[in-house]
């Protein structure tokens, strides 16, 4: 409780906190929010399915043929059914309207891109896959460079200076440029984007492990471990691993702001995930090459991405001011 006090004393981080919550929240539960489909339904055969989760063939709803299903239009087929509050889903586009590129209105309050797609929807499911992709890489290079950094610093010596000189190699790399042609000799997805995209976003994190494990492998209770008989593995991991883990919490919201703006400029330049996949990116795109008459394509995904670094940033602050780094 001191701790979170510490942390979010200021009104702007408790604010940056609870947008992300509810950004995250929303995304998670995007089929609940905005979907063509229903969340739940009952056909007249008396079965229960869930359209919006799972995949159905026709015979499955007890309708005749191949194809498609619009729920939409069979929705009166249906005895009970529980629809999401708005009826757009993210690759969706609305037959109904005059033309595809529509500014905010009462049917779409976000407007529709250049496909007639709701951009409100697309953002949302955006939102899930910018913060999928962060976390994942995340994950992977805060594993890698913890396991890198804590063995360079404990080890000393030799292996110490063979792995700072594979560090400065790899930093000295251009690594955006190096990143885009790797991507381009592949078909881009998140199976491939999340390693490669981990590829040198370990650099920080090693070399903060590094002097972390540097500093308290000296310490009295490591050097009481080791003459107590015990393996340096296990000095390693009771002991340097836990009193060294300031690095990760305080990068943390830093390591998640380059994984989504590193997803959205990926997606801007055509090389991220593939289309028709909603991304904040790909929305920006469109808005580039159409900003003299769609306005709304840069207002609003470039306000869920501004509006998501910042809180990042503003929560990163908050823990690096409680632990003084």
């Amino acid at each position: 409780m001191t701790f979170c006090r510490k942390a979010f004393h200021h009104v702007h981080t408790r604010m940056a906190v609870f947008f992300l919550l509810i950004l995250l929240v929303c995304s998670v539960v995007a089929e609940g929010i905005t979907n063509s489909k229903p969340l739940v339904a009952r056909t007249r055969g008396g079965k229960w399915i869930v359209p919006a989760y799972i995949h159905y063939n026709r015979p499955d709803v007890g309708l005749e043929g191949a194809g498609t299903i619009d729920y939409k239009d069979i929705k009166d087929q249906f005895p009970f059914a529980i629809w999401p509050l708005l009826p757009w889903d993210p690759y969706e586009n609305d037959g109904e309207q005059d033309e595809f590129m529509l500014g905010p209105n009462l049917s779409h309050f976000m407007g529709t891109d250049v496909a007639g797609r709701d951009v409100f929807a697309r953002l949302l499911y955006g939102t899930r896959m910018s913060f999928l992709f962060a976390f994942c890489v995340w994950v992977l290079t805060f594993f890698i460079g913890t396991c890198l950094g804590l063995f360079q610093g404990f080890m000393g010596g030799k292996v110490d200076l063979w792995g700072q000189r594979l560090t400065e190699i790899f930093a000295s790399t251009p690594e955006f440029y190096l990143l885009l042609f790797l991507i381009s000799l592949f078909t881009p997805h998140l199976g491939i984007l999340i390693p490669l995209a981990s590829l040198f976003g370990w650099i920080t994190i090693a070399r903060y492990m590094r002097a972390e494990a540097l500093q308290n492998r000296k310490k009295v209770y490591c050097e009481a471990s080791q003459a107590l008989g015990a393996t340096p593995l296990h000095i390693l991991w009771r002991h340097v691993l836990p009193n060294s883990l300031v690095p990760i919490i305080t990068l943390s919201p830093f390591a998640l702001v380059g994984g989504i703006t590193a997803l959205a400029q990926l997606d801007f330049l055509g090389f991220g995930v593939p289309a028709p996949t909603p991304s904040w990116g790909e929305l920006l795109d469109q808005a580039q090459r159409n900003f003299q008459i769609a306005w709304w394509l840069a207002v609003f995904p470039g306000a869920f991405l501004f509006a998501t670094v910042v809180s990042l940033n503003l929560v990163g602050e908050a823990l690096r001011d409680v632990f003084e780094i």
